[in-house]
């Protein structure tokens, strides 16, 4: 979840909130710390024994809604503000929490009320009131700055030396303006003076350069922010982001392991299987939700990420990687289709339709690819995915007709012109595959395939080989196959391929014996060759002519 969301981790209150936590003793605290390092289930576990055994629920009820407000179940969170209320009608929070859940529901009308009687009860004079209500206007989707930095005002004249405030003003100058990070920073770093023990206006700072892609300097605020309270576990998240943002998989990986020494609960091993693969680590995904699901099968989403990553890398896991992940995405898609309301992706459809292609379904594979585009006409991948899975079934015209809409998108791949290439030769359009090899050639000089390609495929423009329009290419083959001795035995036929056209063009222009030098390397190669027959009457009737 967004840090801004997070519960505070400092605050200072009225005397009756303070009577409250010290009613609740080390507990309530350490239940509201689960929260913030995103042991979320944990923590409702905790809080659902803590309103079971204390007299006083008002409290325990709003940070049990709070938990479940960051992570933007709103329903949850509205009951326990509603069991806050009935707990204990004077304690102003819930009425806070209430507000929230309404505002987010897009009835702002109704939500001011709550707020404006949660500030009332306490006569504007309880600065955390105050200070939540600002941060509803700050963080909601439908944002009021202006009335923010109001109460804000307010907040800090009763608690001028109170960190969070300034926080939240250094929040707000950013929403006002995210194009200038130097008042939020000169804001943040105030709260830091003020309390030199928290980490949060120093993380804050870092998630500036992290806003800007600037993974050095950001880098270089969180660990500093670790160095203050290396048990906040959101902060491995973010450096394990910026790892991965200046390149570095391996250090990142470490990040996210140290996440999860922090936070190892159910949900917190999930939420790393999805980052893992969002951030394209498809492997390591796997493999983590493997362990998940030693224990708990029961997250649909858990078997759309396994889907998802599965597409990607299913050869990794032979012999049957792609079947277990098209298991995987259909166990999502029953799963899901049994929640009322669920709304599919367009990315679902595409791991499906990769998946059944994968699995050799490729009519069915059409079917999900055509629903994915129809939901996301943007992806234009999904044109090289439909146009790949056209060539699979052997439908080279309708494949030369999506690879193009996607090469026409302005995002073309290596993949896209080889597969172009390989639809044009197939259906005869040697002139058109030439020219889409060439463009492979012209980014990939080194490249077999498309070497390959464009001398069958000027070979076949110049049938009589009299203008040697494909010499430069079987050339360039013979040199890429020889520079790997390793892969002779494997490339063999397309090298004596070479060697016949080449020993041929030489044959024709009158270059016997460069000729004859190509025809002893084909008997080398295989000394049962058709071909040497051919070239041995040849040989045989230019004697004659002489």
């Amino acid at each position: 979840m967004n840090e801004n969301k997070k519960i505070l981790k400092k605050i200072v209150v009225s005397t009756a909130l303070v009577l409250s936590f010290t009613a609740y003793g080390q507990t309530l605290k350490e239940t509201i710390r689960m929260a913030e390092n995103e042991r979320f289930e944990s923590a409702k576990e905790s809080f659902r024994k803590l309103v079971k055994t204390e007299s006083n629920k008002a409290i325990v009820y709003y940070y049990y809604g709070e938990t479940f407000f960051n992570q933007e179940l709103y329903d949850s969170a509205d009951i326990m503000y509603k069991n806050g209320i009935l707990a204990d009608s004077n304690y102003a929070l819930n009425y806070v929490g209430k507000g929230k859940v309404l505002w987010n529901g897009n009835s702002q009308n109704p939500a001011e009320k709550y707020f404006n009687k949660a500030i009332s009860m306490t006569k504007s004079k309880n600065a955390l009131i105050i200070m939540k209500v600002a941060e509803n206007y700050i963080y909601a989707k439908n944002k009021n700055i202006p009335y923010a930095k109001e109460l804000l005002t307010k907040a800090l004249k009763l608690e001028p030396k109170n960190p969070e405030i300034h926080i939240l003003i250094g929040d707000a100058l950013l929403e006002e303006n995210q194009m200038d990070g130097s008042a939020p920073i000169k804001k943040y770093s105030e709260a830091a003076e003020l309390d030199k023990t928290i980490a949060k206006p120093i993380l804050r700072i870092g998630k500036l350069y992290y806003r800007a892609k600037n993974p050095t300097e950001a880098l270089k605020w969180y660990k500093e922010a670790i160095k203050i309270d290396s048990t906040f576990a959101p902060a491995y998240i973010v450096m394990g982001e910026l790892y991965l943002m200046a390149g570095f998989n391996k250090q990142a990986l470490e990040q996210y392991k140290k996440y999860l020494t922090l936070n190892n609960d159910r949900e917190a091993r999930n939420r790393f299987a999805q980052i893992l693969w969002v951030n394209k680590l498809y492997e390591d995904a796997i493999n983590e939700i493997k362990v998940i699901q030693q224990y708990d099968s029961s997250s649909l989403y858990i078997y759309r990420v396994l889907g998802y990553s599965y597409s990607e890398v299913g050869d990794k896991f032979p012999p049957d990687g792609f079947s277990k992940g098209l298991y995987a995405i259909n166990k999502f898609f029953t799963m899901a289709s049994e929640i009322n309301g669920f709304k599919f992706l367009s990315s679902d459809y595409s791991a499906k339709g990769k998946l059944l292609s994968k699995n050799m379904k490729d009519s069915l594979a059409l079917i999900e690819l055509f629903k994915a585009i129809e939901l996301d006409s943007t992806n234009t991948d999904l044109y090289s995915d439909i146009g790949l899975t056209y060539y699979k079934q052997k439908k080279y015209t309708d494949a030369i007709i999506y690879i193009n809409k996607k090469i026409t998108s302005g995002k073309p791949t290596i993949n896209d012109y080889t597969y172009l290439g390989l639809s044009y030769y197939l259906t005869k359009q040697y002139q058109m595959a030439d020219s889409a090899f060439k463009t492979v050639t012209n980014i990939s000089p080194n490249n077999f395939n498309a070497q390959k390609f464009r001398a069958k495929s000027n070979a076949m423009l110049d049938p009589d080989t009299k203008l040697g329009l494909a010499k430069p290419f079987y050339e360039k083959v013979v040199e890429l196959i020889l520079a790997k001795p390793e892969n002779i035995e494997k490339n063999k036929k397309d090298l004596i391929e070479s060697y016949e056209y080449l020993a041929y063009y030489n044959y024709i222009n009158k270059d016997l014996e460069k000729s004859k030098e190509y025809v002893a390397k084909i008997k080398e190669l295989d000394a049962s060759n058709k071909k040497l027959e051919f070239f041995n009457k040849l040989f045989e009737e230019k004697k004659k002519t002489n």
